[in-house]
């Protein structure tokens, strides 16, 4: 049965029968002496009206004298269910270790908790996964998985090893080119698999069926992070084309493409894509936020006044910030005013699209609402103890995308300024390489995980309030 898990793992698995509320195992005469056995009963196990038990527990015997008590317990931090894997390690420790069946495996709960019990003493090597693959072994670009800050842990007798912190994430693959769209007869789009922010694509040759070769512009497009923008001052001959990305970056996989070009003039009308409809704001610090309009097609020339600025008591005659050719980023030179109705105008004869025509009206806007300016407030305090390289980090629970970081001073002491009002997430991270983020590590060749630690509570910043939280204790897990 899925739902009962025998560790260290059997050969011959036993025999179990159902007896209403009773389950039973018959076990092979090969179990090995002196030997503490755990049996996990999982979440698969159900009743009779398909209902699972609320977490896994586990039960012990031993067929020596005595049956062990230690402990390795720990949370996997995510948002989907998982499993843990632990292998004993009687000789020199191998990465292929993580390759084979694991010795012990439990379930996490709700929360990611996890607990080994009733272990012998001796070293011990642990992964995460999805509960999906639990009791599997790993294939690293199928699964997720998650490895510890610490290759070994070293379990004495009769002790325990607790708060392991694990995070599980899919092995990200490489960034592979997957196909182009040429939408005009200059322009057009390519596609990758996943998003390329740091990835180097400036020099990219264009061939045509005509064997002629053209170097194009290129843009990334800020609203979708998986394609970028091509642009050409010159027309591409009607039929294949050859892309070529000529780059020595190891993470891009695949960078050669074909498309094909219809030939067709473009005599469609420009349209606006973003904003979709009236857009309400919260007024940010500086005059902010800036909001992004976003165009069908790029825009290749722009006058200074193509935006008209109207509220009840104002009119603005505004530049436009042009940050690629598809998007127009619009804060009022004024800054916004909360609690204010405005309507932004864009005049279509004060913009030229690379093809085609204008906008079907001669003008389009833009009604905006701003509400109740955004509030700012601080949190502080201290930590219970400091580490090498520690990155204190405050995250917004509402954007995960929005997070800030505090260093922390000789006094232990750390100071978060001008946040964002909302309910925010502390975590700490040991940042080993520097890089400024969390560092998942690998099994081959095995590279740890960065410590970290995240505090159970939630903090709410309020507008104009400081918070200092005392100290805050670190539990300690490495």
């Amino acid at each position: 049965s899925n739902s009962i898990k025998i560790s260290p793992r059997l050969e011959d698995s036993p025999t179990i029968t159902y007896e209403d509320d009773k389950l039973i195992l018959y076990f092979p005469d090969t179990l090995l002496n002196d030997q503490t056995y755990v049996v996990t009963i999982n979440r698969n196990l159900t009743d009779e009206r398909k209902v699972a038990i609320d977490q896994s527990f586990q039960v012990a015997f031993t067929t020596g004298d005595i049956i062990d008590e230690g402990i390795i317990s720990g949370r996997v931090y995510g948002d989907e269910e998982y499993a843990v894997h632990l292998w004993k390690v009687t000789s020199e420790l191998s990465d292929s270790i993580f390759f084979t069946d694991p010795l012990y495996v439990t379930e996490a709960d709700k929360e990611g908790n996890f607990e080994f019990k009733y272990l012998a003493a001796g070293n011990y090597v642990i992964l995460g996964v999805d509960r999906s693959a639990s009791g599997n072994k790993l294939i690293p670009d199928r699964m997720a998985y998650g490895v510890s800050s610490k290759k070994v842990y070293k379990l004495e007798e009769k002790s325990q090893i607790n708060y392991i912190p694990l995070r599980v994430k899919k092995q990200i693959p490489l960034i592979k080119l997957t196909h182009g769209e040429w939408v005009g007869q200059k322009w057009g789009w390519i596609y990758f698999n996943q998003e390329i922010d740091s990835l180097n694509i400036d020099n990219i040759i264009l061939t045509d069926e005509s064997n002629k070769q053209f170097s194009p512009s290129i843009f990334r497009d800020i609203q979708d992070k998986t394609r970028a923008l091509l642009i050409l001052d010159d027309t591409l001959a009607k039929g294949k084309v050859e892309l070529d990305i000529f780059s020595k970056i190891e993470s891009l996989d695949r960078k050669k493409i074909n498309f094909r070009v219809s030939g067709k003039r473009d005599t469609t009308n420009i349209k606006r894509i973003k904003p979709e409809g009236a857009k309400t704001i919260r007024v940010e610090k500086g005059g902010g936020p800036s909001i992004p309009i976003v165009f069908s097609k790029p825009i290749i020339q722009i006058e200074d006044s193509v935006i008209i600025m109207i509220t009840d008591s104002d009119t603005l005659i505004e530049k436009a910030n042009l940050i690629n050719p598809i998007q127009i980023n619009y804060t009022p030179s004024i800054g916004w005013v909360e609690k204010t109705d405005y309507n932004i105008t864009i005049i279509s004869e004060k913009l030229r699209p690379i093809e085609g025509k204008l906008f079907l009206d001669s003008t389009i806007t833009i009604p905006i609402k701003s509400e109740k300016k955004l509030g700012y407030g601080g949190i502080s305090g201290f930590i219970n103890e400091n580490h090498n390289k520690t990155l204190l980090k405050l995250t917004s629970l509402n954007d995960t995308s929005k997070f800030f970081y505090s260093p922390i001073d000789t006094n232990l002491k750390f100071i978060f300024k001008s946040i964002p009002e909302g309910a925010y997430s502390l975590s700490l991270i040991i940042d080993e390489d520097n890089n400024g983020s969390y560092t998942f590590g690998a099994v081959i060749p095995f590279q740890p995980s960065e410590w970290f630690y995240i505090y159970p509570d939630t903090f709410n910043i309020r507008s104009n309030w400081d918070i200092d939280v005392g100290t805050i204790k670190i539990e300690e897990g490495k």
